[in-house]
């Protein structure tokens, strides 16, 4: 209010100058007028505010509203409780998914046929079909035929064959999986072990080998804690000379899981054989073998398996015994996830029959004595190791003690396999038995992979025997060494590379009696395929590119230089 009091004091005396200014103006100008004189005498104004507005103190006095009496409401208000029931209708959704467009499975090439020519008149078929997307089932065949026309010696005289049919089927089901499987095998060769310069009748020569097999088995589909598998089968061998032999198989794996730590293995098999030659008829041999075992760790990164392995046979030799029980131990040491040690004592009776030698050697005698292999003793240790995850690195030796162990021996004379003259004389082998052998072995490998790209691998073995009755180790190398390598370009070209170094065996001459070194045999084997597409493609493969005539058995020179050129389809 003071402020507002000055500023209308100020507009007044603002207002009194303005009128009083005015008013001397015009007395002036009347003076100047009447007096004719124009000039302006000097005028002091002098406004003096010194003015001070006091105004009294107001004096405030506020009552204050006193509370308002209570007064009961009328008339008393009163509360009802009741209980509301509320059902909803059930919600029932209609879920429209989205529907994408299906789209085509890719094309399965799972059957193929493959053929080539090459030299020594060589013809090679390949052909499997299978059957295709079905998750419980599948059944198929497949076909191997290589044959050549001549061979080292005497042209047609070494010529040679191999034959392979089988058929095969699998059904998945929720608890069981049955496997089926039938093949029929025909292997053809001659005794082209005599001297190419003398006439030979080649009727009298030739040797063939025709097997029938087949096998059901029977295993858990899904793995639990509890595992199991039982297999049988049936086997036919007979020969261009009628030598046969029947063998009936039974088998059982299985094994239970207690925890991480504990498992209970049990493996059995039973095999009876029967055999037939020209000088051997309805010979039975008999063979049970029984491995029960337990695998624990009674320390963290050691794993032990330990059990025995009992066998009973009825064959009969030096030292032999009707029941023989072995120890099975077996230990690992993992030093770190990329490193592990690891060591083993065993024994067995290792299975030996008409079928496993014709195997190893085409060029038998008749009448040949068959018995099995008591590996008393065997021991040996190693380790395994991974750098990165490209390389793998492995190293050990073992020693075993054989008795019973097997060696081929060559003989020589002009009868063929029926005792009939060929008016020539040729060699063949009788397989010779040694009482106690000790058996070395020490051996190196490492292999590198680079994904899909590039795979290669080495190993290296030493052999030694110390033989007790045989001068020496027949036809038993003494050293091996294999390089195997695959390059993948661009998925278009590959290269499939192997490199095998085998030497130090011995033969003794059947004629001189002198202890004879075979040639040691270096073998390189190449083989590129280039794919025109992913259903077609072509090969070239060359094999023993040195050109080595080494002998694998005294007297039987392998091919030379091997060159074949062929195309394969998938469908």
């Amino acid at each position: 209010m003071m402020k507002i009091r000055s500023i209308f004091f100020a507009r007044f005396v603002f207002v009194w100058l303005v009128v009083m200014c005015a008013s001397l103006s015009v007395h002036a100008q009347g003076e100047w007028e009447k007096e004719g004189e124009g000039e302006i005498k000097d005028v002091e104004i002098e406004i003096v505010k010194d003015r001070q507005i006091v105004l009294p103190r107001a004096s405030r006095n506020f009552e204050k509203v006193p509370p308002r009496p209570y007064q009961p409401i009328e008339p008393a208000i009163t509360y009802s409780f009741k209980n509301l029931s509320f059902t909803a209708p059930d919600f029932k959704p209609v879920v429209r998914p989205l529907k994408l467009k299906q789209e085509e499975l890719s094309k399965i090439y799972g059957n193929y046929l493959s053929a080539g020519v090459g030299n020594y008149s060589s013809f090679f078929v390949e052909g499997s079909v299978t059957t295709k997307r079905d998750k419980n089932k599948y059944l198929g065949a497949h076909l191997y035929s290589r044959t050549f026309g001549t061979g080292p010696v005497d042209d047609k005289n070494s010529a040679s064959s191999v034959s392979r049919l089988q058929l095969f089927g699998k059904h998945m089901g929720k608890a069981v999986t049955v496997n089926g499987d039938g093949s029929y095998e025909r292997i053809g060769a001659y005794f082209y072990g005599y001297n190419p310069a003398l006439e030979i009748n080649r009727d009298r020569i030739r040797q063939t080998y025709e097997t029938y097999r087949l096998k059901a088995s029977l295993e858990n589909t899904t793995k639990s804690d509890f595992n199991y598998s039982l297999q049988t089968g049936y086997s036919y061998l007979f020969d261009h000379y009628k030598a046969n032999e029947g063998e009936f198989s039974l088998a059982f794996n299985s094994d239970y899981k207690f925890s991480e730590k504990g498992k209970f293995m049990l493996g059995a098999d039973y095999f009876l054989i029967n055999r037939n030659d020209r000088a051997i008829t309805s010979s039975a041999r008999h063979l049970f073998r029984a491995k029960p075992a337990y695998r624990f760790s009674p320390m963290d990164k050691l794993f032990v398996t330990a059990g025995i392995n009992l066998a009973l046979q009825s064959d009969k030799f030096p030292g032999s015994k009707d029941i023989s029980i072995y120890p099975n131990v077996k230990a690992q040491y993992d030093v770190n996830p990329s490193f592990e040690l690891y060591g083993l004592v065993t024994g067995d009776i290792d299975k030996v029959n008409l079928h496993s030698l014709s195997g190893e050697n085409l060029w038998l005698n008749s009448n040949i004595s068959v018995l099995n292999t008591n590996r008393a003793l065997e021991a040996g240790g190693g380790l395994n190791a991974k750098i990165g995850r490209k390389v793998a690195v492995g190293a050990g030796a073992t020693i075993a003690s054989l008795k019973n162990y097997y060696y081929y021996l060559s003989v020589r004379n002009d009868l063929d396999m029926s005792g009939n003259s060929i008016g020539s004389v040729f060699d063949k082998f009788n397989v010779v038995y040694d009482e106690n052998t000790q058996r070395t072995n020490a051996f190196a490998e490492i292999s590198f992979t680079q994904a899909e790209t590039f795979r290669l691998s080495v190993r290296a073995d030493h052999f030694g025997y110390n033989t007790k009755v045989l001068a020496d180790a027949w036809h038993r190398p003494t050293y091996r060494m294999s390089i195997l390598s695959h390059v993948n370009m661009y998925d278009k070209v590959t290269l499939d590379a192997g490199f095998i170094l085998q030497g130090g065996m011995k033969s003794l001459d059947p004629v001189s009696g002198t202890i004879l070194t075979l040639d040691a045999a270096t073998d390189l084997n190449v083989k590129a395929r280039y794919f025109i597409s992913k259903q077609v493609s072509a090969f070239l493969q060359f094999n023993n590119m040195l050109g080595s005539a080494y002998p694998l058995f005294q007297s039987y020179p392998v091919r030379g230089f091997q060159a074949m050129g062929g195309v394969s389809w998938a469908f």
